[in-house]
């Protein structure tokens, strides 16, 4: 026994528990650093898929309207008239000190609205007349979230020519 306890020493005993401790401490705060960075990760990609999801209604919704007679169809036309005869001068300046009505986002304002058949997003569009030239219409489509995840409208513009 005492050759035993010759060959260990003092220190060859085992941890202390101040030891122990230390090691406890750097890896629980190790493993909340992973977790908050597995949370960052979560919350990104919910922002990620649904930018995605608005992007792809209002792809789809501008593609129905590309696709529309320019003369004919009803779903051209500025129906409140707030983008129709705003730039009397013809220098691409909205006369009334907007935006040719192409930014309104309520039922009432907008010339269009509609809202996905799921129900998470309502979809917006705008038309300017001759803007920004005579013979074109401006497209404005805006993709409202209901969710609130996404904190702005996802919005895309096309100018759309009338072909003679």
């Amino acid at each position: 026994m005492k050759l035993e306890q010759a060959r260990l020493g003092k220190g060859d005993s085992g941890f202390t528990l101040i030891e122990v401790m230390v090691a406890m401490v750097v890896l629980i705060v190790g493993i909340l650093t992973l977790y908050t960075m597995q949370v960052s990760a979560v919350r990104g990609n919910m922002h990620a898929n649904k930018l995605t999801e608005a992007s792809t209604w209002n792809a789809d919704r501008l593609e129905k309207m590309v696709s529309l007679n320019y003369n004919t169809s009803p779903f051209l036309n500025d129906v409140d008239f707030d983008g129709t005869g705003q730039d009397a001068d013809k220098n691409g300046i909205d006369d009334d000190g907007g935006n040719f009505g192409l930014d309104d986002m309520t039922s009432a304002t907008a010339d269009g609205v509609t809202t996905s058949p799921d129900g998470r997003y309502t979809l917006f569009w705008n038309i300017a007349v001759d803007v920004p030239m005579p013979n074109l219409k401006t497209v404005r489509v805006l993709v409202q979230d209901n969710t609130n995840v996404l904190s702005a409208p996802v919005v895309f513009t096309y100018i759309k020519a009338d072909i003679i």
